[in-house]
């Protein structure tokens, strides 16, 4: 008789039902991705990965591999040497043969962005949008760098996750004016998703 592996036994679980609400912040996404991963592939927060000196915000095991994941907040788009720190820690990682997700204060936890991100099956009931809500901090405050993460992420998300930060860019642009939220390479952002 062959017993089945680590996924299939997953596979075969029920899938789990997570509630967030309000705004996603690092301890809400550390709490909802121990939730789903459960207590055995959970390896907790603040967590060295290797032997260098850097923490990351949570660690987890999926299929034998460490996924090291970290909340981004705006910190991580204004910044040059937050950035520079964040691809010398995040290449060290793959280095060692560990995943890394790096999860943008601009999204929410939800079923689609735990299986875009995570690869996870999870029922997430969020009850906040995706996008600039109520953050004052745009792609307008954004550094060069900053700017082209922001642009690579948004064209990695599904599309209506996508459609939803677009959205609420443009409604911030209204509210405040363009060249106060997007920066005028990105202005064509506003026109690639009907309202």
């Amino acid at each position: 008789m062959v017993s089945a592996g680590p996924e299939l036994r997953y596979a075969a679980q029920e899938m789990k039902t997570v509630r967030i609400d309000g705004y996603l912040v690092q301890a809400k996404l550390e709490a909802a991705l121990k939730e789903i991963v459960a207590d055995a592939a959970w390896r907790g927060s603040e967590v060295r990965v290797g032997t260098r000196r850097q923490r990351w915000d949570m660690v987890f095991e999926r299929e034998g591999g460490l996924v090291a994941v970290e909340f981004d907040g705006d910190e991580h788009y204004r910044h040059t040497l937050k950035i520079k720190a964040d691809r010398e820690k995040d290449e060290a990682a793959r280095v060692a043969g560990h995943r890394v997700v790096r999860v943008p204060y601009w999204i929410q936890l939800t079923t689609e962005t735990v299986k875009h991100y995570f690869e996870l099956d999870a029922n997430v009931v969020q009850d906040f949008p995706h996008g600039f809500i109520t953050t004052k901090v745009f792609p307008a405050s954004f550094c060069a760098l900053g700017i082209a993460r922001f642009e690579r992420e948004l064209d990695a998300l599904p599309a209506g996750v996508r459609a939803a930060v677009v959205s609420s860019l443009r409604e911030r642009a209204q509210q405040h004016g363009i060249e106060y939220v997007i920066p005028s390479g990105l202005h064509r952002l506003l026109d690639d998703v009907a309202e």
